[in-house]
């Protein structure tokens, strides 16, 4: 039979299950009972100012982990296990907060979203800090960070295209030519089919060209365009021009330019004067365009 002690106002059982305290069931040592720190100021203190760790463990079926003061370093730590100072997780000290304990991992910090999961993440073995889209470090990385400060962005819309070849008898007398740029040197997020370039997403793209035509000694003007859909561009053009000989015109130039998602950019090239004639565009141009903002 158990026996009833009232102390106050606290009431207290003792029986083979244990001593209950005023609802509150304690035995071998363990609390047998959710319980909370309630009141004005609810404080629950660890330990009592010695010079020793104290720590909560959380003992799981195939994992421990722990929250704990590591008094010999002066942090707080949370770390993998039930050894303060072990195999740390986290580590607060004053005003800094430390992710990893210097071991060959990778060490990350990963947003659950709904539709798509980023993270943040230290790739160990390439010693980068990277972000990047899903939970695993390395893997569709967005922005890459080396120990140099060197910034890698990975799938940046950037495009390098050349044309390799001569690509002859093109009509020329004011016709306006789609110039084709078949030999992609570099397509990083895959928005190249020549001769067409479609912005993946709004913004500012930076577009550099390289034209040489040839066989056009009586032609009048060159004028080389970016025909783009909110506007057409026509940054090179030439009168006398810039000519290798009195046969040849050799353009360069760049341009800023605005696109919106889905809009499109080619290279057009005009030739006036030449008659029924035709010109050829030499081997060696190119045509690069890059998302800058």
């Amino acid at each position: 039979m158990a026996s009833e002690i009232k102390v106050d106002t606290i009431s207290e059982k003792t029986s083979a299950g244990g001593v209950t305290i005023d609802g509150l069931t304690i035995k071998d040592g363990n609390i047998n009972e959710s319980f909370k720190v309630v009141g004005t100021t609810p404080t629950l203190t660890m330990g009592d100012a010695g010079a020793e760790d104290t720590a909560i463990v959380f003992d799981g079926n195939a994992k421990d982990f722990y929250v704990a003061l590591d008094d010999s370093a002066d942090k707080l730590v949370i770390g993998e296990g039930s050894t303060v100072g072990t195999n740390s997780i986290l580590t607060i000290t004053d005003d800094s907060v430390t992710i990893g304990d210097a071991a060959a991992v990778d060490t990350k910090i990963v947003f659950d979203g709904n539709a798509q999961d980023f993270y943040i993440g230290l790739d160990d073995s390439a010693d980068d800090l990277v972000i990047g889209l899903g939970s695993t470090v390395g893997t569709t990385s967005h922005i890459v960070i080396d120990e140099a400060g060197h910034i890698n962005m990975p799938l940046q819309s950037l495009v390098i295209a050349r044309n390799e070849t001569t690509i002859s008898n093109v009509t020329g007398n004011g016709t306006l030519y789609t110039h084709v740029f078949a030999t992609e040197v570099a397509d990083q997020n895959g928005d190249f089919a020549s001769p067409t370039f479609t912005a993946p997403v709004a913004g500012k793209y930076l577009v550099t060209v390289g034209i040489h035509p040839e066989d056009i000694s009586s032609a009048t003007y060159v004028v080389a365009y970016i025909n783009a859909s909110n506007r057409n561009w026509y940054f090179l053009s030439s009168g006398d021009g810039v000519k290798n000989d009195g046969n040849d015109f050799r353009i360069s130039g760049t341009a800023l330019i605005d696109m919106d998602a889905s809009d499109t950019a080619i290279i057009s090239v005009q030739i006036s004067g030449v008659g029924g004639d035709t010109v050829d565009f030499v081997a060696g141009e190119w045509f690069t365009i890059q998302l800058m903002a």
